[in-house]
């Protein structure tokens, strides 16, 4: 098991809680304390942004960015049928229209939008990067692009960083993501000073904004997190490379039925996931080889001995799973906005995705007995 984080993390809480500004740091500023701020601007620097905007999660920061934007109820907005349902989620909260877009066949990120639409989520899935030609032509078209970065922390396309390529991008620092700050936490990144202003005033009641013209509310992180989060990020460039080395080991010793995601060379992916494909051309069923390999893991691992598939909360047997189990809108939140014609590679990807955990808290001893236990599974299949 390797140990998810160090003796610099836990320095910089303790010394932070030492000060009397620990709790927030918003008694006597309302930007925050000294941590925050720093880690704001750090932050934003890493990922070419002149402005961060720190928040208590990734699904607060979609809210925040989308009211800052100017989205008002019965808006639609461009997103991808193909996500974690935060992304939708905070669209409908916003009393807004998801209007679901299909994805590339391969990099699972959405590539196109309805004329009708004035806003836009694309997702960098999974730590692939959208196409960036495609964000520019929603920029051209006066589309608001919301970047959806919760699982690209640290990707670029073409040299630019994720976060930077529309509007505003929004990160996650939940505890399973390329960095935490304390296990929850988000932030928004922009280079548009007038929007930056008015997602703090969002985040902070607009207590000092006298005469601000909507709801303020309290998404405020506290110094303790920031101070967690500034170590992490020095760290962020090795977590990284971390990902990146593992997933390569297991481009390299995948069986023929696990197709891996198609990499262009202008994408500098930051694999939070492995997004594979079950090959339609074996007998194999996906489903009953998903089962069989929970059972076998279970008989060969001994899981008191072993980590989980992230050293949090998670049961044996989940190195490797379906995915996202539905497109968005047949989760029955979302049904009534299905759209008028069926978004064909997003299902296709629900029936033979493959999602592969290779994250950083995971041994290469590890990774290797993972993937003797699927060829064998595999094996058992075909005899």
């Amino acid at each position: 098991m390797i140990h998810r984080f160090g003796k610099e993390e836990i320095k910089a809480v303790t010394e932070t809680i030492a000060k009397s500004s620990f709790l927030s740091g918003y008694t006597n500023k309302y930007l925050g304390g000294e941590e925050i701020q720093k880690f704001e601007k750090e932050f934003a620097r890493f990922h070419h942004c002149k402005y961060g905007i720190t928040v208590n999660s990734g699904t607060t920061a979609l809210f925040v960015a989308q009211l800052a934007a100017g989205v008002k109820p019965g808006k639609k907005i461009a997103v991808p049928c193909y996500t974690f349902t935060a992304t939708t989620s905070q669209i409908v909260a916003c009393g807004a229209k998801p209007v679901f877009q299909d994805i590339d066949y391969n990099s699972h990120c959405m590539n196109s939008i309805p004329k009708n639409t004035k806003f836009a989520i694309p997702v960098h899935l999974l730590g692939h990067p959208c196409k960036s030609e495609f964000i520019k032509e929603m920029l051209e078209k006066n589309i608001f692009v919301i970047e959806d970065c919760a699982q690209a922390t640290g990707a670029k396309v073409k040299g630019k960083s994720v976060g930077s390529l529309g509007n505003c991008g929004v990160f996650s620092f939940q505890e399973t993501k390329h960095i935490t700050t304390l296990g929850e936490g988000g932030i928004i990144v922009t280079n548009n000073e007038e929007f930056a202003e008015k997602c703090r005033k969002i985040r902070n009641h607009g207590e000092y904004y006298m005469n601000d013209s909507h709801v303020g509310y309290n998404f405020r992180i506290t110094e303790a997190q920031a101070a967690f989060g500034r170590v992490q990020l020095k760290k962020l460039p090795k977590i990284i490379e971390t990902f990146r080395k593992n997933a390569l080991f297991i481009f390299k010793n995948l069986p023929n039925e696990i197709i891996p995601p198609n990499i262009p060379k202008n994408i500098s992916h930051s694999f939070l996931l492995l997004g594979c494909r079950f090959s339609t051309n074996s007998n194999l069923n996906k489903n009953i080889f998903l089962e069989r390999l929970t059972k076998n893991r279970k008989k060969f691992l001994d899981s008191n001995d072993k980590s989980d598939i992230k050293g949090i909360n998670f049961r044996p047997g989940k190195i490797i799973g379906a995915g996202y189990k539905v497109v968005q809108y047949q989760i029955p939140l979302y049904k009534k906005y299905h759209p008028k014609k069926p978004c064909k590679n997003g299902e296709e990807y629900v029936k033979n995705g493959i999602f592969l955990d290779i994250h950083r808290w995971r041994s290469k001893s590890e990774i290797k007995e993972e993937l003797s236990i699927i060829n064998r599974t595999l094996e058992s299949m075909k005899n």
